[in-house]
Formats: structure tokens, C-alpha cells, sequence
């Protein structure tokens, strides 16, 4: 007799579980999200790419591929990095469409996917071509609030529709970023004599006879004046030490102007650096020039003849503007270099 309420119990039972488990099911959360790719082919057609524009409503960055090389077109085609347009290119083809957000316009300001013409729009926007053709043209928006994965609102530029991507984007619109930054690196210590020369100044002539002395010495001090700081006058030949960039522009700009002031710098294995600065547009700008040291008779190895070659190639025809910090390294005057000895006779 208690058979029939055994198995009622036990339906019962099953019933529950059941039930329990498909509602535990139903409020997993859930671990993947279907995405779809933003620019699917766009990995087939790295290699055809030709031009890249990044801009915002502060800066613009064209780059264009000449004859198998970047350069980036609004900086007088200076050489671009290609590490960064590698990386933009694999961001792109990795941008993946979580949800479609709004089609209208008054929204888009929110998301930061506004026309750059507006006032206060905070999108940039990435134009991708290969020859004539588009690949893509987006405006990039800002990034959700909240979320512990990459993402950002995105539109299309021939769309209505803005979306929410995952992936990064860090392509800059500012040129500078675009440039390998270093112009030069020579170490101080192979540094044998430095000179500087400003017209209707003193020239200041540093100087050490060996590789293996720590100090530079000032030539030329009047006798009864010593040198005001060994460490400041050492410093000097640091100008050369991983020297980067802050601008660069075509030397043409300014070769036709007078310099206010010509740096030599020698080597002990005979490698000489002319720096010839120039102002242009209020701005001091710097021409290299390597050569063979003057006034010897010793002739150049085959390294160091490919080591003047290399420099000339890589910075012949630009003008850097360089550091504030390192400008003032070689803006010196001599009287600013030498004090009076203590126990001078004074006149």
C-alpha cells in the first residue's frame, strides 16, 4: 500500500530537480559572446595596403607607402614607423562587433562618434586604402564606462549605425608619433674634442687625450681663470648620447639661412659630426652632417666609412628640432664656463 505514494514522491522528486537545474542552467552567466568581425578581409589585404590616414580635430597623420617603404606624407615624407602601422593594421583585423548601438544622430556625441566637422567631437577617424580602393573608414568613439575588457563605440563612416567593438585601437592622429624618434647615439666617452662656434662669441674647445679619462677639459681658459665646473663642462659632449626628436622638417626650410651657431664633434677613431643650427618659424632646428675628421692625413677604416655613410643617409636633407635639455647642453658662452682663481692677483 505504500508503494504508489513511494513512487508519487519519487516523480515529485525528479520533477524538482529538474527543474532546479534547467533554472541554474538558464542563470549561468555565460562565458563567450558571438561576435562578428568588423573587417574580415582586411588580414588578406595587409600587403596592398598604400595609405593610412589618422586624424582628430587637433592633428592629422597621412602615411603612404613609396615604393615599399612608409613615410608619412604631412611631415615632408619623412621614413614612418612601420611597427606602429603593423599594429594598427592586426588592431583593425581584430575588432569584433559586440552590439548595434543607435542610429541617431543626437546620440552619437555620447559615444564620441560625431562627425570630426563638429565642434567638440571627440572621435578620431581611420581611413585605410590600397590604391583607389577603400578599405576602411571608420570613427573611432570613446570607451564604455565599467568594462574590464577592450572595447570601443565605433561608426562606420558611410553608416547611421553606431557600434560597440571589442579590440584596441591605439593608432595616434599626432605626426611625431608616427617617426622613429632617434636621430643619433654616439657615447660621450668616444668623444675626443667638441667645439662650438657662435659668431662674435669666444669659441669653447673641449677636449680629453684619451677614451679612458672621465673628464673633458676647457681650452683656451685665460691664466689666471680655472674652469667653473669640471661636471658641467663634461656634460656637453652628451648632446650626441640617444639624441631623439621633437619635430622635423625639410633642411631646404632652412639652409638658406644664416646659422647662429655650428657644433663640431670629434672621434677618437676619426668620425667628425657638424651640427649647424637655424631658426625657422621661432623654432631652433639642427642639420647633421658626418665626415671624415679635418685637418689629418689618417685614412678611414671600411667600418668607419660605413658608419659615416649610414648617418649621412638616415639624416641628409632634415632639420631636427631636438630637446630643450639637450639644446642647452651646446648653448654655452665661454665666460659662463671659466671664474677667477682664488688665489689670482687681482688687478
Amino acid at each position: 500500500m505504500f508503494k504508489p505514494k513511494i513512487v508519487v514522491i519519487f516523480c515529485i522528486t525528479l520533477l524538482i530537480t529538474a527543474t532546479a537545474w534547467k533554472v541554474s542552467l538558464d542563470n549561468k552567466p555565460q562565458s563567450e559572446i558571438v561576435t562578428t568581425s568588423l573587417f574580415p578581409a582586411l588580414i588578406d589585404s595587409v600587403n596592398e595596403i598604400t595609405e593610412i590616414t589618422i586624424e582628430d580635430r587637433k592633428f592629422k597623420s597621412i602615411l603612404r607607402k613609396i615604393e615599399g617603404s612608409w613615410y608619412l606624407h604631412n611631415k615632408d615624407n619623412y621614413p614612418a614607423s612601420t611597427s606602429g602601422i603593423k599594429r594598427l593594421a592586426l588592431e583593425l583585423s581584430n575588432l569584433a562587433i559586440l552590439e548595434t548601438k543607435t542610429s541617431l544622430a543626437d546620440k552619437y556625441a555620447k559615444l564620441g562618434v560625431n562627425d570630426l566637422s563638429l565642434e567638440g567631437s571627440l572621435a578620431s577617424k581611420i581611413t585605410v586604402s590600397a590604391g583607389e580602393k577603400k578599405l576602411v573608414s571608420l570613427l573611432v568613439g570613446l570607451s564604455p564606462k565599467g568594462t574590464s575588457t577592450a572595447q570601443r563605440y565605433i561608426r562606420l563612416s558611410d553608416a547611421t549605425a553606431a557600434q560597440l567593438v571589442a579590440g584596441q585601437i591605439t593608432a595616434s592622429t599626432n605626426p611625431i608619433d608616427w617617426l622613429d624618434p632617434q636621430i643619433i647615439d654616439i657615447d660621450s666617452k668616444s668623444i675626443r674634442r667638441l667645439t662650438i662656434d657662435v659668431p662674435d662669441e669666444q669659441k669653447i674647445i673641449i677636449s680629453k687625450k684619451s677614451e679612458s679619462e672621465d673628464f673633458f677639459n676647457l681650452q683656451e681658459v685665460p691664466e689666471s681663470f680655472e674652469m667653473k665646473s669640471k661636471t658641467i663642462i663634461s656634460s656637453i659632449p652628451a648632446i650626441l648620447m640617444d639624441l631623439r626628436l621633437n619635430n622635423v622638417v625639410s633642411a631646404q626650410l632652412v639652409t638658406d639661412l644664416e646659422p647662429t651657431q655650428k657644433t663640431r664633434i670629434t672621434t677618437f677613431s676619426g668620425l667628425e659630426i657638424l651640427l649647424k643650427d637655424y631658426i625657422w618659424e621661432n623654432k631652433h632646428y639642427t642639420v647633421f652632417e658626418a665626415s671624415q675628421e679635418k685637418d689629418t692625413d689618417k685614412p678611414l677604416d671600411e667600418m668607419q666609412n660605413a658608419a659615416i655613410e649610414k648617418i649621412n643617409s638616415k639624416l641628409h636633407g632634415w632639420a631636427y628640432e631636438i630637446p630643450a635639455y639637450k639644446r642647452r647642453m651646446i648653448n654655452r658662452k665661454f665666460d659662463d664656463l671659466i671664474r677667477p682663481k682664488e688665489n689670482s692677483d687681482q688687478m
